[in-house]
């Protein structure tokens, strides 16, 4: 089964105001939400790379509000690529088992942030592969 089908890239409401915009996130009746275990924000310095990783139970919902990245997904010789930002202002859906790494694309800093359905305190949940240990090719 391929497992990548099941990544979600799901639009986000951004309402437009003269002294600084909002952004939604979540609600709680939005589809692929599912329950709730911890928020968690990484950020990702300008031309960094973040990867390769894969959680067994974890499922995630991931934004980036400030800046733009790549999201590379893999399973089986078969990427998936996602680019979000706060002009592309999405959410991706990404079920467990699945690797994926993260790439800025942005000439600053990028800001991530995880919605996830569980609380990510067990080190046996996740699996860590080097950069060099799945074979993509980034662009620079």
């Amino acid at each position: 089964m391929n497992r990548l089908k099941n990544i979600k890239k799901i639009n986000l409401l951004t309402f437009k105001n003269n002294k600084g915009n909002v952004l939604r996130a979540y609600r709680k009746d939005e589809e692929k939400i599912g329950k709730f275990g911890e928020v968690y924000l990484s950020w990702i310095n300008k031309k960094s790379i973040k990867g390769w990783k894969m959680h067994k139970k974890m499922h995630m919902n991931l934004i980036v509000p400030v800046g733009l990245v790549k999201f590379v997904f893999y399973e089986k010789n078969i990427f998936k690529e996602v680019i979000i930002g706060d002009n592309k202002y999405y959410r991706i859906y990404v079920p467990n088992k699945i690797y994926f790494a993260f790439q800025n694309l942005s000439k600053k800093k990028s800001l991530v942030i995880n919605y996830s359905n569980i609380i990510h305190q067990n080190t046996d949940e996740t699996i860590n592969k080097n950069l060099n240990e799945i074979i993509y090719k980034w662009k620079k």
